[in-house]
């Protein structure tokens, strides 16, 4: 803006400084034409006015009689004897030129003639170029310093505008903020310029709330309504009049079974929130702890250590049934294999990362390795513990658009799972 606006005032300047020195240019000839008359005036009432511009002046006359054709000039000092070459009058008795000056340069002459019976009377003014330039210097500074201060003052208001205005969206930013960390119920009204905006988005997340609703009351209806019939099935899997039929059993019970599983993973992947929650956070040491005592009240007989090194004032953006339910399965997993000891640590540096880690076994590089390339099927449908529970965390991750890695915990030797959201 700055620049535009130092653009702006040198093309002004530019236009102004021309005018002014077109202005200067006529105010010169008047002033000359004056001069030019009055000394006519004089010579016509008196032969014995003379001109008496002394050298160096920058001021040149000179005047003449004609008379029988031959004239008869009387020159002003400052010409130094050199007559100017004047050209021939135009009708009226009156010429403006500009004619080389006497020592160089270059002035501005005014002729003017009266023609009498006894013959013809002619006057020549001049006035050096460099008089003018030495006044329209000046004035030029008197004009540029005009002008700097009114840019300087443009400037400053513009600043001073752009600051205001970005005041006023930093102060609506901060209002967002705290919508976003959930210390206000509503989005902020905003400014008068962006509150049109504001409610649009305000009615489009509205919108998409209620959509989301929908959507997942629909997929409840469907998963009660499809239990009921699964079942019947399962029970008809187990009846006695199938036992002279063990293959049809079997396929019945493995099938019935499949069917289940995938519509409980489906249903639960559909209740996921996902990342656009602006209104809600996840905060690990405040939801955490009620995890941990679940989690050694369901594994009591194995007596583990469960450590959480996790900041209480850590929080991210998300909805806390879903990093309950990705923390709960990957935690749930790490205690089943554990010997005595499980850490959870997470941190902010970077973006929000999670990181769970048990003193178990481990897993095999061969079995890490395929684990490393899944690509979204479960590896072994029948297989418990890491199974289901990274499958789930995986879909959770993903969800997030962020990243999960598997490795052998260097602290305590078992298996590890790394997760980072940016």
């Amino acid at each position: 803006m700055t620049a535009l606006l130092l653009t702006i005032f040198l093309i002004l300047f530019a236009i102004n400084d021309h005018l002014a020195k077109r202005q200067a240019d006529a105010v010169s000839w008047r002033e000359i034409g004056h001069k030019a008359e009055w000394l006519l005036a004089s010579l016509a009432d008196d032969r014995e006015t003379h001109c008496r511009e002394p050298p160096g002046s920058g001021l040149y006359c000179q005047w003449g009689w004609r008379k029988e054709g031959r004239w008869e000039w009387h020159l002003s000092p400052s010409l130094a004897g050199r007559p100017i070459a004047l050209p021939e009058l135009p009708a009226g008795g009156r010429g403006e030129w500009n004619l080389p000056e006497p020592d160089g340069g270059e002035m501005m002459v005014v002729a003017l003639s009266i023609r009498f019976a006894q013959g013809e009377l002619a006057l020549a003014v001049g006035q050096s170029r460099a008089l003018q330039k030495g006044q329209l210097r000046k004035w030029r500074s008197y004009h540029l310093l005009f002008s700097l201060a009114v840019a300087a003052l443009a400037v400053a208001l513009a600043c001073w505008l752009v600051t205001l205005t970005f005041a006023l969206f930093d102060q609506q930013n901060r209002l967002v903020t705290r919508w976003q960390a959930g210390e206000a119920p509503h989005p902020p009204a905003g400014i008068e310029e962006t509150r049109p905006l504001v409610m649009a988005i305000e009615r489009q997340m509205e919108a998409g709330k209620r959509h989301m609703q929908r959507v997942r009351r629909t997929l409840s209806h469907i998963g009660h309504t499809m239990r009921m019939p699964m079942t019947v099935l399962l029970h008809l899997a187990e009846s006695p009049d199938l036992r002279g039929m063990p293959e049809v059993k079997a396929i019945l019970a493995e099938q019935t079974g499949l069917l289940e599983r995938m519509l409980e993973r489906h249903l639960r992947r559909a209740s996921l929130s996902g990342p656009d929650t602006h209104d809600e956070w996840f905060r690990p040491g405040e939801d955490l702890p009620a995890m941990v005592r679940t989690l050694d009240r369901l594994h009591y007989d194995k007596g583990l250590d469960i450590v959480v090194q996790i900041p209480e004032a850590l929080r991210c953006p998300g909805n806390r049934d879903d990093f309950l339910e990705l923390i709960g399965n990957l935690a749930d997993n790490a205690c089943k294999w554990a010997r005595s000891r499980v850490i959870l640590s997470a941190g902010n540096e970077g973006g929000f990362w999670l990181t769970i880690e048990d003193d178990g076994p481990g897993v095999e590089e061969t079995q890490l390795a395929i684990l490393r390339q899944w690509t979204g099927k479960r590896l072994d449908e029948n297989q418990e513990g890491h199974g289901m529970g990274l499958i789930i965390a995986r879909e959770i991750v993903a969800l997030y658009d962020g990243e999960i890695t598997l490795g052998r915990s260097p602290a305590l030797g078992g298996f590890m799972v790394s997760i980072r959201l940016f």
